[in-house]
Formats: C-alpha cells, structure tokens, sequence
C-alpha cells in the first residue's frame, strides 16, 4: 500500500507547487497580516483511504484530532510508521496538543524557549513518569534544562542510579563483584541533546512529542524502554540560539516555502560561537559545553545522543574513518552495532533514506557527543533532513541517492519534505536506539565498565605512563590554564612532593603530574600526544590536530618509566596557580625588570597595570650574570611598589627581577601603550570573530565592536588606534561584497516583536559589505597611522584589496593543510611581535592563505614556515615542500601606519593559546611595529600602501 499512494502522492504533491510567495517586494518584508497565501499546500490526503483508528493495537485510546492533524503534516507514507503516526491519548496526562492547541510538527510553527519549557514542566506536573529541571544558564542569563523520563521505579531510584553509574565509570574503587551487581540491577541512561545548531530545528520539537509518548505509551516497546532505559532530555542545547532563530522565521521566513525563497539564518546563535559551539569540547569556552560537560561528569551516564539536521533523510553516525585511536575499540563496534540496527530497523518500516558511514569521520574529539566518547561512554549524532524554516518545502536530494552499502534503500530525488516529516524520522530513530538499550541494558553497562577498566589497566601497562608538567617554565599562566583545563573535562591532576628522574625526565618537587592510571586515560592521550592523520584518509570532516603541549606552547614531558605511579605526589583539590617570582639583584632597586614570555595572559598582565607606565626593552639586557631576551617589561620601581609587584606577578605567573639603574644605561626602549582597539566584523560571518570576542572578554581587555557597515562613517583614526579584523569563511571577494543586496533592507534590530534580535550589534541593513567607502575609510586609518591587524583569510582581503602593496597572496598545487600544527621559525626575533618567543614556534594553521613577499620585502617576514622535513609537528601536510620556507607573518609600513598579515588564524577557536601573544604583542606594541624590522627594507617599500 505504501508504494501505490507513494507514486500517486508524489506526483499529485510536486504538482502543487507554485512560484515562491513575493514576500520580500523590492528588498521588503510585508507585515504579517498581508503575507502572501501559502505556495504549497499544508495538508495532504494520502491518509484518508485507511482512516484513524479510535484505539492502538493495545487497546490504548488514541487522540484522533491530532493523529489526523500529524498525518496530514506528513507529505508521504512512506515517511511514517505505526510508532509516530498517531498521538496517544491520556486523560490526565498533558499532551502537546493539550498544551499548544495543535500536536508538534504543524507546518510554519516553530517554539520558542519558554515555550518549550512551559510544555516540559506541565508534562512533568501531570505525569509521575517525567521530571524537569533546570540547569545552568548561558551567557546572555537562559536557562538549559533537563527533562527525565522513566518509569515511576527508576525515577524513585535516581540517586541510586547516579551513584551506580559513578561506581561503574571508575573501576578503582569498584570490585568486579559490585560491578556486577549494579550491572544487573541499573537502568541505563540515554541523553538527547536537541538544538545545539540553532537552525536546524527539529530537534527540540520531536523532543516534547518523544516525552509525552515515552511516559503514556503502552506500546510493548516502549513500556520495555521505560523499564530499563532512563532517558535524559536536554531539549534546547543552545537557548539564545533557538529564540534568534524562531524570532528570524517569524521576521524573514515565515512565507517562505522554497529553498530559494528562504532567507539566511541569523547573524548570531549565542553571544559568542555560532556553528562552532559543537567544536568547543577540548577548550570548553561555551557556558552550554561547559553545563553539558558537568552534566555527564555528575552522572557518568552511558550513552549520549545528539540530534542534528543536514544529509536526507536520516544519517545515523559512525562516520567513514579514520577513527580517532585513542577510542577503546568497543565504543567503536558500539557505533557500528547501534547504527546498523536503527538503519535496518526503519528500513524494515518501509522508510527510505536511512543510512550510516559515508558521512563524517571519526576523528575530532571536539565535538558534543565526544563528551561520552572520549570518558569510555557511547556518543552518537543523527542528521535528520531539514527544511530549517518549518514550512513544507519542494527539496532535490544530490548524492545521497545513490544505492551504497551502506545506504541500501536511498531517498527519492525529489520530494515535498515538512518538519513533520523530521520529527518522523528522528522519533523513530531514537525509539530504536532506546529499544536496542534496553533489550541489551546489561550488555551496555558491562561494556561501559570493561571499557573503563581497559583505559585503567592500559594507563598501567602502555607507556607513557604520566605527563609531566615543570612549573619552572616561562609561561606559567598557560600551563596554570591548561592543568585547570584538564580538571575541568574531569581529569586528574597530581603534584609531586618528591624529585625523582625517569629516564631524561626529570621531576621536581612541586612539579604537575597527570597519571594515566586512571579512567579517563584514553582522553588524556588524545589531548596530550601528537596526531598522526593517515596521508591517504578521504579529506578529514574537521581539524586533524590539537595536541595541547604545542597548542598551549609549553614543556610537557611523556614519562615511559611506569615507576612514575609510585613517585610521591598529592592529588590537586583545587584551582591551580603556578604563580611568578621576584627577585632582587644587588643595589638599590630603580627598575623592575619582567622577563618576557609571550604568555596567552601577557596581554591581561599588562592591564592589569594600566595606570602604570611599562616600556618594552628593545635589546638584550644583562642581570646577574643572566641576559634577558629583547621585549622585557621595564616598570619604574618608584611608580610601582615591591608589594604590588609581587602580587602582581604571582596572579600572573611572571618574573620579576628589581635592578638598579645602571643595569638599563643605553638599553633602548619604547612605552607599551595601551591601544583603542576595534573588532571589524562582517554580517556575512560572524563565527572566528566570536571566538577573538570570548578571547578578550576572557582576559578582560576592552574594545569597541563595529560592523563593516560603519566602516563608512569615516575619521576611524579618530577612534581606534589598532583595528583588528578576525578571520572569515570565503574568499577576498566575499568578505568584501558581504551579503547579497538582493535581500535589502535586511534589519538586525532589537524590536517588541523580536526582542532577541540586535544583539551583540545591530544594524538597519545587514547586506552589502562593507562597500568601496569602508574600504577607502580603512585605507584612510592605516595612512592615518593606525595599526591594521588581519588574521587568516582577512590577510587575503587586505592584499587583494590594496590596503597593502606587494605582499600578495598565492596557491600551491598540491598543498594540504587541513587544521594542523607546524612549526615556525622566528625571521626577526627582535621584531616587537615575537618579544618572549623562542626561535621556533608551533602554529595552528588550516589551509592559508598563503603569502608571498618581494625580495626587497623580506626583512618584513617575522616567521617562516620551517623545512619541509620539520614543518609537521602534529596533523596532516600534503606536499610540505610547497610551504616550507614560505611567509608566516608579515608586517609592513603602510603611510603612517602598519599592517600585520597573518597567514594563519592566531586565536582559533580560543584553542591555539600558544599563538595568542603574537596578536597581544601587536596590540601592546601598535605604535612601534617597526622596531626591529629587518635592514633590507627600502624607503619604498616603507611608504608601500600610498595611493
């Protein structure tokens, strides 16, 4: 029967559709009220012909009104089932439709946070199967939340279950006759996370239709799943997100019933990270990770779930490999084993385009559901297909209709699709995945436990057996930072209360020590060790490197002696600080001398003396037999008292030498002065610059946020001294023609009927650049005698757009850097920029640009890449020979002014720590960035940039 209406149904619906609704007549939005008719039809009757039953198979009353209403919503048979194509009914129990007046899935409809939740707590307050809490909140003060269901015995139990599931993460304090007992007597926990990419909407729709089904359903299977299955709902992962989101489709789309027609999401998800907040799982910058990280580590649970939208119709996770290696190899056959039944499963129901691997990899630990991954739970992600906009909407499927193995029953080339078609598919999925849990509740908890016990007995075995971490190294703060890290993601850190040497390691009292005999081993490794991408792995899904002693630029010494588990050493209890020194050399004290470092917090040490004047030594300076490298701090010590200096340089891990005047006679010197800095962003992309946004808001340094439509406003010089203009997505062009003015006026405004709107900024109209008048009005800036700062691609845009002469940008055939750590090597030194550098460093880079300067500009490259046989220190390089040697960073004179172009992004994802101290050395030295510049610059070349 599915494939007669299907054909029939196919070709009646596709009929239907009409020229997309004139929503936007010349660049504008009409008010609701005179919104065109909708241009595809919003129900659909292939249903009819069977009717609505009054009641399941079970005997269970069903809600018909609302079950006629879901089908109608969904544009194929084929794109239900017997589970989700009808509504229970209960009489006390508050359904969506109970709730909202409509079941979930109506075509247009999409809800808001507070809405969400308001349906959650009902459902909680008249349903002992189903309770609701808060969590913490975000950066802009929303809540995320936490439904749990289960039946009314398991959710008497919870604390019991919790500490269960503790006792069964860590297997040092759990005798395998304990283990299993708790094995056999524990439910399982599966976590849903929905929402997490605010656009794809789905999600936390099909999650309050999922709740309401798993607490009245008396289904067979889904009574089995209650059972033995506690489910765990975190129905909105990124709340500002989704009300920018809703608050968009009611503004923009709400008429918009093509693909074409439809007007790209919002500027903004949360304050800071946009697609990005599922790569924040190794830095946890995000309040969301940072709750949903807390979360597992208070309840350990098992298998984690997260639900996003992209590939048609329903990609069940496994990804095509390589596999992170440092995953036991049961989590692997999990993922395998788990997909292939939901696959088989659905496909069994007659639902076409279900399928696995071929999509994604397997090696990024940075994403949501590698919080289970990475700590010997399960972690797994659908990608449902989605319209975005919850309008039904024509859609042409590329690729994916290829029959593959692993894609045996592929999805029809053209179809209408609804969101009620998504929350079918996904609720059906997840049902699987629940029913599968729960038949194998023992059999998921044991392996829950070998694996932890397999991580422990390989951090006692496996070499390396610790990591070291000195405290008697330069930047202090950063390895201060990186240990706390680690603690937060869980993992434990010790200090040692004895020296002892292994080998060529040696350990001072004092000294970090983290111990891979422990649960967390396997991620420990991860985030330690070097990565070895596969030359001939498909292209990687994301970056391929992160490896946190090159990344944090510090000394991390792997110890292969298992002797280390039994130096003497005290477990760390509480926030680490590894703070400075002061140290005073013979004589009166004039000067207090800082050693430079070029520490990530450098730039917050040197706010922190604002009211101080500190100058930067341009050249070496000779302590006490010690010679200090160029770019020390000189404080004068009659500004500055010996108390504050040593509580300054505690908080802030420095060194701090008091010598008396003769020390400095003929050292030249410059004053750090403190610039009035601009963040440039574009409304086009607004996701690295959110990262530099969190990156100073973090260390607290104030800047002015503009967006490129300003630029226009001119006599910038007036205001800012540095502009710095973060990384974008897309080329030179791009960045520069900004959104298409097809769309305009395109306002980003706060409003009472769009109150989340105009938030971090705002504007009138978001699309055209920042036009030739921004363009000209920067040019004025760097002439003016502003500083210009480009990382990554905006370097491209400043070199293909004239704010700089000669340096351009070029390709190299072949060359594949896809998010890696090569090495760089310091050209000058002495250079302002590379002050507390050593002569080589490690770079975080992913596919340029790639710079390329005259001869006659050569003394303006401050780092080089290094040799080809050197330039990988963690990642992936294809043909390194095309790199090696090339330009890294350049700054160049231009009129009055300077531009420094970075042919990397120096602050990645709040990730590349080590890097940062090349931007904050720019910014403290913004007016002197032509110290130390090489000799072989001409008077040409100095004044390049004239127009």
């Amino acid at each position: 029967m599915h494939a007669r209406f299907a054909g029939a149904a196919l070709a009646v619906l596709l009929g239907t559709v009409v020229a997309p609704a004139a929503a936007r007549q010349a660049g504008t939005t009409r008010p609701a009220a005179e919104k065109a008719a909708p241009a595809v039809p919003q129900t659909f009757d292939w249903w009819r012909a069977a009717g609505v039953p009054s009641t399941t198979p079970w005997g269970q009353p069903i809600d018909v009104a609302s079950t006629e209403r879901i089908r109608s919503w969904t544009t194929m048979p084929e794109y239900t089932n017997p589970l989700v194509d009808h509504l229970p009914d209960h009489p006390t129990v508050v359904s969506p439709t109970d709730h909202f007046g409509d079941p979930v899935g109506k075509p247009g409809i999409l809800h808001k946070v507070d809405e969400i939740y308001g349906y959650f707590e009902a459902l909680a307050a008249s349903s002992p199967r189903v309770q609701f809490r808060l969590l913490g909140e975000t950066e802009e003060g929303n809540h995320l939340a936490l439904a749990i269901v289960g039946s009314e015995a398991n959710l008497a139990k919870l604390e019991a279950v919790k500490a269960g599931l503790n006792k069964l993460a860590d297997p040092r304090g759990t005798s395998e006759a304990e283990a299993k007992r708790l094995i056999a007597e524990l439910p399982a926990i599966y976590t849903l996370y929905g929402g997490l990419h605010s656009t794809e909407t789905g999600a936390p729709e099909m999650l309050m239709e999922l709740a309401y089904r798993l607490a009245v359903s008396d289904d067979p299977m889904i009574r089995a799943i209650r059972d033995d299955v506690i489910v765990f709902i975190v129905p909105v992962a990124e709340p500002d997100g989704r009300n920018r989101v809703v608050d968009w489709h009611r503004r923009y789309n709400a008429d918009a019933y093509t693909m074409e027609d439809r007007v790209p999401g919002p500027p903004y998800w949360g304050k800071y990270i946009f697609h990005d907040n599922n790569r924040d799982g190794l830095q946890l910058s995000a309040r969301l990770t940072q709750e949903l990280v807390n979360l597992f580590l208070e309840w350990k649970y098992p298998v984690g779930h997260d639900l996003h939208e992209s590939v048609p119709y329903l990609y069940v996770s496994t990804g095509t490999g390589p596999y992170n290696p440092a995953i036991d190899p049961i989590a692997v056959s999990e993922w395998q084993w788990l997909s292939n039944f939901e696959v088989t499963a659905l496909t069994a129901l007659g639902m076409p385009g279900v399928w696995t691997h071929g999509f994604y990899d397997g090696w990024y630990p940075g994403y949501l559901l590698w919080v289970t991954n990475t700590r010997n739970a399960v972690g797994r992600f659908y990608e449902t297909f989605g319209n975005s906009v919850p309008n039904t909407m024509k859609r042409t499927v590329g690729p994916q209709t290829q029959v593959e193995w692993y894609r045996p029953n592929p999805p029809r080339r053209e179809t209408l699709w609804s969101l009620r078609n998504n929350i079918n598919y996904q609720q059906t999925g997840v049902l699987h995945a629940l029913y599968l849990v729960a038949q194998n509740r023992e059999r998921v908890l044991e392996q829950y436990w070998t694996k932890a016990s397999n991580a422990l007995r390989k951090g006692r075995t496996e070499a390396p057996f610790a990591y070291v971490v000195p405290v008697d190294q330069p930047r202090k703060a950063d390895a201060a930072y990186m240990l706390n890290l680690l603690r937060r993601q869980g993992i434990e850190v010790h200090r040692a209360t004895a020296d002892a040497k292994y080998g060529e390691v040696e350990v001072r009292k004092g000294d970090y020590v983290v111990r891979m005999d422990q649960p967390y081993r396997n991620f420990i490794l991860t985030l330690m060790d070097v990565q070895k991408f596969p030359q001939d792995a498909p292209t990687p899904y994301d970056d391929v490197a992160w490896t946190f002693p090159l990344f944090f630029n510090l000394t991390v010494q792997p110890v292969d002696d298992a002797a280390v588990q039994r130096l003497a050493m005290e477990p760390v209890t509480s926030e680490v600080a590894i703070p400075g020194m002061v140290r005073t050399e013979r004589g009166r004290t004039a000067y207090w001398v800082v050693e430079p470092a070029a520490s990530a917090h450098s730039i917050a040490a040197r706010y922190a003396l604002k009211d101080v004047r500190v100058e930067a030594a341009e050249a070496e300076i000779r302590v006490g037999g010690r010679t200090i490298p160029p770019g020390a701090w000189i404080l004068d010590a009659s500004q500055v008292s010996a108390e504050r200096v040593r509580e300054w340089a505690g908080a802030y891990g420095v060194a701090v030498t008091g010598v008396p005047a003769a020390a400095l006679e003929g050292v030249a010197r410059h004053d750090l002065n403190l610039p009035r800095i601009a963040i440039l962003h574009t409304w086009r992309s607004t996701q690295d610059e959110g990262w530099v946004r969190y990156t100073l808001d973090h260390l607290g340094i104030p800047y002015t946020y503009i967006g490129e439509d300003r630029l226009k406003e001119g006599r910038l010089r007036d205001r800012f001294d540095v502009i710095l203009f973060p990384h974008q997505s897309g080329s030179a062009k791009a960045i520069f023609q900004g959104i298409d003015p097809k769309y305009s006026p395109m306002p980003y405004t706060r409003t009472p009927e769009f109150p989340t709107h105009g938030f971090p900024d705002a504007t009138d109209d978001m699309t055209g650049g920042m036009g030739y008048e921004g363009l000209a009005a920067l040019r004025d800036f760097i002439h003016a005698g502003g500083t210009f700062l480009a990382l990554g691609s905006t370097s491209a845009f400043a070199t293909e757009f004239g704010l700089v002469r000669d340096v351009s940008t070029t390709s190299h055939p072949g060359l594949f850097v896809p998010g890696s750590i090569l090495k760089g090597m310091a050209e000058q030194p002495r250079h302002p920029i590379l002050y507390g550098y050593d002569a080589t460093i490690p770079l975080y880079h992913r596919f340029g640009p790639y710079l390329s300067v005259p001869d006659a500009l050569k003394g303006n490259v401050l780092v080089r890449y290094a040799p080809a046989n050197e330039l990988l220190m963690s990642g992936l390089v294809k043909n390194p020979g095309a790199l090696a040697g090339q330009p890294a960073v350049v700054s160049v004179p231009v009129g009055r002014g300077h531009v420094v172009l970075f042919g990397f992004n120096p602050l990645h994802r709040h990730q590349s720590h080590g890097n940062f101290a090349m931007v904050w050395n720019a910014l403290m030295n913004w007016d002197d960035l032509d110290v130390g510049l090489g000799a072989a610059q001409p008077e040409t070349a100095v004044a390049a940039g004239a127009h």
